[in-house]
């Protein structure tokens, strides 16, 4: 072997010792173990996305289904006045029929229906001008009844298409989850331990791998934020979820800063908007950080560099670094 590939060996050497030495871990593990953070980063974007859509959805649901409540009451509403009108409408006619000579057999009672008997009497013009305004206030408030049950019809499907949607995403996230696990499966138990110690991934409200967070400083709404937000680690993730056993992200932070009597939408895009915005070096125990673009993911920081999250299906509510692989975009101080 020439003096040249004797260096060569000896240099290839020396970087595969600095790899196993640098990562912990032979190259290709480590290149395995880097591949599986990338794939469940973008796992977790698409669940982040997915339950912002959701939630996006569920406020139209809300609305949706209190417009179909309010429709329901104008309806019965204005089938009470059609339906009174109809026998004020019956009872004239009559009277009009019998005036002239006309008997009730003859005209009304030889149709079934009475609608078609009345539109008969409006054509033949055998009854007077103050019946003719009656029959037309009949007509108009028959047709404001017809709108009001094509409006009741065209809000029901609206609330049928967006609850298909909503599954649809529920769907696609559970199909995520499983993604995730498969990644996570395949590697080593030793780079499973590496990921979750970097992922925090504790199991029950106490978790141990980490030190506490310190004491707040900040005021006791701050404290109190902490303290219960520590207390849900471990809870599980559901999407929609707003407590008290499981939550989706933006409706962890929802439930939290109830706690202290500030209200907040559903939503980690809207509440992206409430407060006053903190830089990610000024941030203060209580205060909400966001991630992803959108945003689409909300969280708690707790201090210590330390965050409290509902962070997608697979590992429900974690408690772990700030600096977890999602890339920050702001935070907002509500206390």
């Amino acid at each position: 072997m020439s003096r040249l590939n004797r260096l060569i060996v000896v240099l290839v050497s020396a970087l595969l010792t600095v790899a196993i030495v640098w990562t912990g871990q032979p190259p290709a593990q480590a290149d395995q173990l880097t591949d599986a953070k990338t794939k469940l980063a973008s796992l977790q974007q698409e669940a982040s996305e997915a339950e912002e859509q959701y939630n996006q959805i569920q406020a139209s649901l809300d609305a949706a289904q209190d417009k179909l409540t309010q429709t329901e009451a104008d309806i019965d509403a204005q089938q009470q006045k059609v339906d009174a009108m109809r026998d004020q409408v019956a009872m004239l006619t009559l009277q009009q029929l019998q005036d002239r000579g006309v008997t009730s057999t003859t005209m009304l009672l030889t149709s079934g229906d009475q609608d078609d008997t009345i539109q008969r009497i409006v054509v033949s013009s055998m009854v007077t001008d103050t019946t003719t305004a009656l029959l037309q206030n009949y007509q108009l408030s028959q047709a404001s009844l017809d709108e009001l049950k094509k409006d009741q019809q065209a809000t029901v499907d609206s609330i049928t298409a967006d609850q298909q949607k909503q599954q649809d995403l529920v769907d696609k996230a559970n199909k995520n989850v499983a993604d995730a696990q498969t990644i996570v499966n395949r590697l080593t138990a030793a780079q499973q331990a590496a990921l979750a110690a970097e992922n925090a991934n504790p199991v029950g409200p106490s978790p141990t791998s980490y030190t506490p967070p310190p004491p707040v400083q900040n005021g006791a709404g701050a404290q109190a934020i902490v303290n219960w937000a520590m207390s849900q680690v471990g809870k599980a993730y559901t999407y929609g979820g707003a407590g008290p056993n499981s939550y989706d992200c933006s409706g962890f932070t929802m439930a939290a800063f109830a706690t202290v009597g500030i209200s907040l939408p559903h939503s980690a895009t809207t509440q992206f908007r409430y407060g006053t915005p903190v830089g990610k070096a000024d941030l203060q125990p209580g205060d909400l950080v966001f991630f992803y673009s959108g945003p689409g993911h909300v969280g708690i920081y707790v201090g210590g560099g330390m965050i409290v999250d509902a962070r997608n299906a697979r590992v429900g509510v974690v408690y772990t670094s700030i600096d977890n692989g999602m890339p920050f975009v702001g935070a907002r101080r509500l206390l």
